[in-house]
């Protein structure tokens, strides 16, 4: 039998499994956490559909199609969608004043479907997107989803709330986002769905695709930095230098900056890559406190509030008024069949 065949059925069995325990399964039992601004603007960037009036949907519908699929090809018994809140950035531009600085005069630009490059200006496009965030949200409050936003907290360190502090023994919890910081995250209990590579990271995945054990890929990623966030790295370090010179970050035992320093000193020699680690120790530690998702750094009053949201029973499906919004924003037209995708997306997840 091929190694492709094996596994295809390996993951028949899985789903087999799972379906046979549905009887004992939670409402947290599985619980998959979208990153709500990373979805739209991919879905933004990506889907061309217009509607009958000539308006862009795309990112209502991508958003919409989007989630869908996670729900459908994941089998969650509970989604939440986590969006930033207003002066989200505002602690870490504390710590760095150049944090996400570039993402507003870089939104243009970061339009992959150039579809419909002639229609808009950036005003009018501008504007196009706060409609569609505002029908979004219309949306999604018909749907069994949790949502939250807090004011003052961006949405990676809700979601890393939920996935460190709020989840319980034996529980399950996906993260859904195109970005690389959650796999710091990522144990035998918390996975990262990247929904860009159709991909589930778990402590194996990520050690074969990076060749760093989950729990120091913070280390690669304070070393790496973050070009979407305008977070300078360690020039002339990438991930394969990383590796060669530092082969303690595939343990699974965690490492600050200071083991690494350690790590170095213990070295009969130093090479170009350990040197240059050394005089950027200060960059380092910077993107450490920018990017680490472990330990959230919110408020005791934030903390309860999201813990309350967490605790609330889910909205009911509340299907007539999802058709009355998605037929006052025009988008039902971009479903092939508007009824049979809801049924099969959201009546698993509305049982619990």
């Amino acid at each position: 039998m091929s190694q492709i065949n094996k596994k295809y059925l390996d993951i028949l069995k899985q789903i087999d499994d799972e379906h046979r325990e549905f009887g004992d399964l939670q409402r947290n039992s599985k619980t998959l956490v979208i990153d709500g601004l990373n979805t739209f603007i991919r879905s933004w960037s990506t889907a061309p559909n217009l509607n009958d009036n000539g308006d862009h949907i795309g990112g209502i519908v991508g958003t919409l199609k989007s989630i869908g699929f996670a729900i459908r090809t994941l089998n969650p018994t509970r989604v939440i969608i986590v969006f930033d809140g207003k002066g989200g950035s505002a602690s870490r531009k504390e710590i760095f004043a150049g944090y996400k600085s570039e993402r507003g005069k870089n939104k243009i630009k970061m339009r992959l479907n150039r579809a419909y490059e002639d229609l808009m200006n950036a005003e009018e496009e501008s504007a196009s997107m706060k409609r569609q965030m505002h029908a979004l949200g219309e949306l999604l409050s018909c749907l069994p989803l949790t949502i939250m936003i807090y004011d003052g907290i961006e949405a990676d360190d809700v979601m890393a709330y939920i996935a460190t502090t709020l989840r319980k023994e034996n529980e399950k919890v996906i993260l859904m986002s195109s970005d690389k910081d959650f796999i710091q995250l990522v144990n035998k209990d918390v996975s990262v769905y990247s929904p860009s590579k159709k991909k589930i990271y778990n402590i194996d995945e990520v050690v074969e695709e990076f060749g760093i054990h989950p729990h120091n890929f913070i280390n690669f990623r304070m070393v790496d930095g973050d070009k979407s966030d305008n977070v300078g790295g360690v020039t002339g370090l990438g991930l394969k230098t990383i590796i060669k010179s530092f082969p303690i970050l595939v343990e699974s035992q965690l490492h600050s900056t200071e083991s690494m320093v350690e790590y170095i000193n213990s070295l009969p020699k130093k090479t170009k890559a350990h040197q240059l680690f050394l005089d950027n120790l200060v960059i380092c530690e910077r993107n450490r406190r920018l990017m680490q998702l472990s330990e959230p750094e919110f408020s005791g009053n934030l903390r309860m509030k999201i813990m309350d949201r967490y605790n609330e029973p889910t909205v009911k499906f509340d299907k007539q008024s999802f058709l009355k919004f998605g037929l006052k924003n025009k988008v039902i037209d971009g479903f092939k069949d508007i009824n049979d995708w809801l049924k099969s997306t959201f009546s698993h997840i509305s049982k619990f």
